[in-house]
């Protein structure tokens, strides 16, 4: 067996030796051999199989993965998890792993969200990036609300090198962020999961819009979010904003929110209605994508089709027909009837 521990789980001859010594009662090297093969086939490095095998189950093993279970995760959670990140039971529970889950609570609030931020992200809790990192955050105008929502929407911005998180701050402030902006935490956070290649390729397809450096800038200052959205979304809502509604490019790139909106599920059909509305006269005021895409679905039902009570029955089964094949925008013979 200790040939064995040494040429295919790369242990030292002194840690073989220690480690067979504990199996002398044993007939044969099967049981005691399953448990460094498995660990071997999780993806445990030599070191680890080494400390995990010789360690006391009991005083130490145990206890930190009762830490585990008491946090919130399960019993067949538990090989997955730690196998992602197999130094996490060799590092110590009062000196490491207890304080790291306390810290992370002291800013999250409950076990659920440090579950959810370690599952996400489980070599923070061994990383010595964290403290820095929220330290550096928290100095640069992201602390309690804000910094919270980072650490549960970005949690491996927070592994990152800190060398890197001062060039994404600078780089938000280069494009006109200040740290007191509401949207400013959410650009570092969107910028945060991106590489520096998909930034620049992102960039330079906003030109293809007409959009000038600056354009781009105060788009992405009023809605970081466009920036994680797919060019072939972007497209297609600027071809129908500018094809079929007549709007100039810069339109959206002073509405930007219009690209976060599902061009067939919400803008068209809301478009279409408007323009039955329009083609009856039945409304007065004047109405824009902007102002409708940013409605819930029940003001958008109260004020354009709950409110002409004569129609609203007809409206609303345009409505329906006009989700399920948006492209066609075509009233139905109830409406033409009833107006």
């Amino acid at each position: 067996m200790v040939n064995l521990l040494i040429n295919s789980f790369g242990l030292s001859k002194q840690s073989s030796i220690a480690t067979t010594s504990q199996f002398l009662h044993l007939k044969t090297d099967e049981k005691p051999l399953s448990v460094p093969t498995f660990l071997k086939n999780n993806g445990f490095e030599a070191t680890h199989i080494h400390d995990i095998i010789v360690a006391d189950a009991e005083n130490t093993l145990k206890p930190k993965l009762k830490l585990l279970q008491d946090l919130g995760l399960s019993k067949s959670e538990l090989g997955a998890f730690t196998s992602a990140n197999p130094s996490i039971l060799t590092y110590s529970l009062n000196k490491t792993l207890l304080p790291r889950i306390l810290f992370l609570k002291s800013y999250l609030g409950t076990d659920e969200n440090v579950l959810r931020f370690v599952r996400c992200c489980s070599s923070v809790l061994v990383s010595n990036r964290l403290l820095p990192n929220i330290r550096y955050l928290e100095s640069h105008g992201i602390g309690g609300l804000k910094l919270k929502a980072l650490l549960l929407q970005r949690p491996h911005m927070f592994n990152r090198k800190l060398s890197r998180l001062k060039e994404i701050t600078e780089k938000v402030k280069e494009l006109g962020f200040e740290s007191h902006f509401k949207m400013y935490s959410h650009a570092v956070g969107f910028m945060s999961a991106m590489s520096k290649e998909t930034w620049q390729r992102k960039f330079e397809f906003f030109k293809t819009f007409g959009w000038s450096v600056e354009d781009i800038c105060a788009a992405f200052q009023t809605m970081p979010l466009i920036f994680s959205l797919s060019e072939e979304k972007l497209q297609k809502t600027m071809d129908y904003s500018v094809d079929e509604l007549k709007y100039d490019e810069k339109y959206l790139c002073f509405h930007p929110h219009i690209f976060i909106y599902s061009l067939e599920r919400r803008l068209i059909p809301r478009i279409n209605l408007l323009k039955v509305l329009w083609s009856r006269e039945l409304l007065k005021k004047d109405a824009n994508l902007s102002t409708v895409s940013v409605l819930s679905e029940k003001v958008f039902l109260e004020k354009y089709v709950l409110s002409f009570r004569e129609v609203a029955e007809s409206l609303l089964k345009f409505c329906k027909g006009n989700k399920e094949n948006p492209r066609i925008g075509t009233e139905s013979a109830d409406l033409k009837k009833a107006s």
